[in-house]
Order: structure tokens, then C-alpha cells, then sequence
């Protein structure tokens, strides 16, 4: 297949065409290279410059080479110690790579990674400034809510969060903990109890080298990704997807790149233009010294979040058809991790890219949406390698999960009360998600029935309608926090034009779980938010 020629845009619109697409402004390509579009975050602008030769001369000190990675770490450092101070500007990218005898796209593919990680902050033409710790922080705070009625009951669908009422009761559990003695008060025990492995084995998507537990899906994958990733190194991710997934990715200096979604998950064609796209060091927007590589795909094989996709075994195999024609080499392959968060409340079965390629694959299962979140339990499989790995960088910290926990956990998977109300609740969100589209369809809002949690909707404008809906007291998730900062976009002809226009369109997520989220009042509202455009104050006007 002839490769099309990337083409960056400074729009956030997605298309459908054939053209691959970046999200950028003037700034990120411009000479100063290293602005990345953070202006208006209150970095001061009044600071001295800092000299070129002294920050090469610290940076030289502490790195071997003045790689973009060497020059990424060696200023992370220097910022964290406070050798470089809150509100200093840092030398044009011209300077430094004068200064440091590189090339300028060198020095702008680290100040990218450090403006994305938080380490940095732009102005465009005003320079570029080092943050405050306490900034970095904030970055990964949600945005105030907006402003809601005090005379209507809040109906919060903006959380992703489980129906409390829906879950296994812990208390029988609870008064048979410590029965079986094994392990318990033991620093050299396994990081799984085997009789729960036992269980889990049976009922996993392939036959893993190994196992562990971690402390819930958002663990496994921060440890993973932390481990495994290097400020420069490419991500693919799905678009939109789950916010969390992409702060921790900025926070290793990586960048993401969304591919676009169907009904059963990411469109084949789309990720062979996302592998292609980061193929081409000379791409403008991803332009770097040295090439990069994609080091890892994050996928959601069912019950995706936001959008409720699940994925089959027939997209499996094309989409690891599409790897192994671009990773001749196994050494090239990137990390497939696997985000199983909603676990046996989803309708779909299990599937795992690991059916074809088992030692490229981390696949990690939560049992918080379906058992219960104070469990804070998940299991993570993979190869002995990455396992081990895992298991002795952890005991630097907590050192494993409590066996107490694992225990309540493997009596519950295997007590039929408890079974008999996880199937009950995978078939009520099921309703209740078939309820909701019903209720969208008859006031005009055509939308796909997905799978877990979660529905999009797409929408006209994101925040307008999640402003609208909140002046109603209806509580939404805006769409923009899903979205990576780069995507690409799909020419398949094979996919569904429909299901792949509702995924990379603006959109609002809902969380369909809780009862009173399929209401016609609320279906109504959620219509004609859809309609809603940032500066056009429409009046709600539901239906009794």
C-alpha cells in the first residue's frame, strides 16, 4: 500500500478523509520549536533568560550525550532540585543547539517532551519557562464543574463508576477471612495466591506465562507504563479514551497518538497509518534527532471507556495482522497492554491480542466495577520477564498486594451467590444501556448501544452541552480530556462510516449504570445539548 503524505493541521477537528491529521497550533512547528501550545497557564514571562553555554554545561554534566532523552532527563532533574527556579526562561532552541553542537530538532523534541510532562511551560513568541512543581501537579486536577440548580436533584452521569446496589455484598466474605493461614504474615510469599490464580487461569483470555495481583487497573497500567516507556518513545492509544491513560504517558515524556474507533474497537486501516506516521522522523510535527519508536499500544478490549466498544476476535486478527507487517523484527514490537477494566460486568467475551502474540502482551483485569472498588484488585498477566520485573520494583514500595484482599477475592469468585449478582449486573447495564439509546432514538439522537458503563455521544460542542446540561443539573463528561493531542484518521473502506464518525466527533460521556440515568426527561435534555453550540444560550425545554 503506497503511503499518503502526513498533513498537520492547527485545527482539533477530525476528519474521515484519507489524509492523516495532527492537532497542532503555529507554535508547535514553528522555529522556537520548543512551544507547545501551554500559553495562558500563568508561567511568568518577566524572568531573565538563562545562558545557553551554562544550562549546555549542567546538562553536559550529568548526561553522556546530548540526545533528546539525555537532555529531557538532565532538565527534569535540574528543575525538580531547583537548579533551575520557578519562572526562568529558558534559551531559544536556536541557542542551545548552537550551544549544545546539535540540531535545533534535537533540541525542540525535548522541550516538547518537557512542556508536555509538566516540566516546562510556553508562550509562544515569550519564550519558554521553567514550572513549579506545585504547577505540575495541578495539571492533572479536573476542571471546575459547572455551575448547577440548588432546586433540582443532581443526576450525576459523569463518573464511570459502578451502581452501588448492583454489587456483591463483602459481608459473608468478610467474617471467613483468615481461615485458610497460607502466606499470611509472610515478607517471601507469592505476589498471587495460588488457589486465586488457579481460579483466574480458568477463566483468561489465553494461558499466560505469568501472573500477579496489583492494586486495581489504574495501578497496573501507571507500573507498566512508568517501567516501560522513555521520554521521545510513541504510544497508540484508541481516541477517545481514558484521560488518565493519556497523564500518565505526558508524564514519561511520551507522546500518544489516537486511533480512531468503529463498534468493535480501533479501524485497522488507522493504525497502520498511526505506525506509518511514526515512521517518518521527518514528519513535521514529530520532528526529532534521533528515531522514535512506537514503544507500547494501550487498547481497551471491551466495555471501552468512553464509548462502550468492545472488541472481536476477527478485529484482533487484523489488527495484529497490521503490527506484524510493520514489525518484521520481534525486537520492534511494540508493548501491547490491555485495559480490562470492567471485567465480568461486561457483556462481551474476553479477547487478547496475546492468542497470537503471547510475549508481547500485558493484559490486566479489574474487579472493582464488578466485586466491588474498596477490593481495589486486579490482576495482571504477561511474560515471566515483565511479571518479575514488576514484582521487584515494587517491593522498593508496598511490596505486593494484601493476601487478606486476595483471599475475600477468589471466595467471591467462587461463591455462586456472589456469581449469580455479577451476572445480574452485567445484564442490567446491558438493559439499561439498550433503555438509554431507545430513549436518545425517539428524540432524534441516533447513537450506538455499546457495552459496560459507558455511552458517547457526539455532540455539536462538548462544553457547551456539558454547560447546558449542568444548568439542568444533569452531570456530564466533556469529551475534549478523551481525546490525545494527536490523531490520525481512517480511509478504510470496510468500517462503518457511521460507528467511525460518532467516535472522532466532538462528544459528552455518560455513564448509563446508575438507575435514574435512563429517564426521558434526562434523554431529552441530552438531545438537544447535542444541538448545543458554544454562544448559542438555547433553551432546555424537556418533556414532563
Amino acid at each position: 500500500m503506497q503511503a499518503s503524505q502526513p498533513s498537520v493541521q492547527a485545527s482539533p477537528a477530525i476528519d474521515t478523509g484519507s489524509e492523516i491529521l495532527a492537532k497542532t497550533s503555529a507554535s508547535d512547528v514553528s522555529g522556537a520549536g520548543g512551544n507547545t501550545g501551554n500559553a495562558g497557564n500563568g508561567a511568568p514571562n518577566t524572568a531573565a533568560t538563562l545562558d545557553a553555554q551554562r544550562l549546555s554545561e549542567l546538562i553536559l554534566a550529568t548526561a553522556d550525550a546530548p540526545t533528546p532523552q539525555r537532555i529531557t532527563e538532565s532538565i527534569t532533574s535540574l528543575a525538580t532540585s531547583e537548579v533551575l527556579r520557578e519562572g526562568q526562561r529558558l534559551p531559544t532552541v536556536r541557542a542551545m543547539a548552537a550551544s549544545l553542537r546539535v540540531s535545533p530538532a534535537t533540541i525542540s523534541t525535548a522541550y516538547h517532551a518537557l512542556s508536555r510532562a509538566g516540566v516546562l511551560a510556553s508562550r509562544g513568541r515569550a519564550g519558554t519557562y521553567v514550572l513549579s512543581q506545585a504547577h505540575a501537579q495541578e495539571q492533572g486536577r479536573a476542571l471546575p464543574l459547572p455551575v448547577s440548580r440548588q432546586d433540582m436533584p443532581l443526576i450525576d452521569l459523569s463518573k464511570g463508576t459502578p451502581d452501588p446496589a448492583l454489587l456483591p455484598d463483602i459481608r459473608p466474605f468478610l467474617s471467613k477471612l483468615g481461615n485458610r493461614k497460607a502466606f499470611v504474615n509472610s515478607y517471601d510469599g507469592p505476589t498471587i495466591l495460588p488457589m486465586l490464580e488457579g481460579v483466574l487461569r480458568r477463566n483468561w483470555p489465553y494461558e499466560p506465562q505469568a501472573m500477579t495481583m496489583v492494586s486495581g487497573a489504574g495501578d497496573g497500567l501507571s507500573r507498566i507504563i512508568e517501567s516501560s516507556l522513555r521520554p521521545g518513545d510513541f504510544v497508540i492509544t484508541e481516541t477517545p479514551t481514558y484521560p488518565p491513560v493519556l497523564g500518565m504517558i505526558d508524564r514519561c515524556g511520551a507522546t500518544a497518538i489516537g486511533v480512531p474507533m468503529d463498534g468493535c474497537g480501533m479501524i485497522p486501516d488507522a493504525l497502520d497509518r498511526a505506525l506509518r506516521l511514526a515512521e517518518r522522523p521527518s514528519a513535521a510535527v514529530f520532528a526529532a534527532a534521533h528515531r522514535p519508536q512506537v514503544a507500547m499500544i494501550v487498547v481497551q478490549p471491551r466495555a471501552q471507556n468512553p464509548t462502550g466498544a468492545s472488541m472481536t476476535e476477527q478485529r484482533i486478527d487484523e489488527l495484529t495482522n497490521v503490527l506484524l507487517r510493520h514489525c518484521d523484527d520481534e525486537r520492534n514490537m511494540p508493548l501491547i497492554v490491555e485495559d480490562d477494566h470492567s471485567g465480568d460486568v461486561a457483556n462481551a467475551y474476553a479477547v487478547s491480542f496475546a492468542q497470537r502474540m503471547p510475549d508481547h502482551v500485558v493484559h490486566i483485569r479489574s474487579f472493582s466495577k464488578s466485586h466491588g472498588p474498596d477490593l481495589r484488585l486486579a490482576a495482571l498477566s504477561g511474560t515471566g520477564e515483565i511479571v518479575g520485573l514488576l514484582n521487584a520494583r515494587r517491593r522498593l514500595g508496598p511490596g505486593w498486594v494484601s493476601r487478606f484482599l486476595q483471599e475475600i477475592l477468589s471466595e467471591m469468585l467462587t461463591d455462586k451467590h456472589a456469581f449469580n449478582t455479577v451476572i445480574n449486573a452485567r445484564h442490567t447495564y446491558a438493559t439499561r444501556q439498550r433503555t438509554m439509546n431507545a430513549l436518545l432514538r425517539r428524540h432524534g439522537l441516533d447513537v450506538r448501544t455499546g457495552d459496560g458503563l459507558n455511552m458517547w455521544i457526539p455532540v455539536r460542542d462538548d462544553a457547551a452541552a456539558a454547560q447546558l446540561l449542568a444548568e439542568n443539573n444533569i452531570r456530564v463528561a466533556a469529551g475534549q480530556p478523551f481525546r490525545p493531542r494527536f490523531c490520525v484518521t481512517s480511509g478504510s473502506e470496510t468500517s462503518d462510516p457511521k460507528a467511525l464518525d460518532e467516535h472522532t466527533s466532538p462528544g459528552i460521556r455518560i455513564t448509563i449504570a446508575q438507575s435514574a440515568a435512563a429517564s426521558e426527561r434526562v434523554a431529552a435534555l441530552l438531545a438537544q445539548a447535542a444541538e448545543t453550540k458554544a454562544g448559542v444560550k438555547e433553551k432546555m425545554k424537556p418533556e414532563a
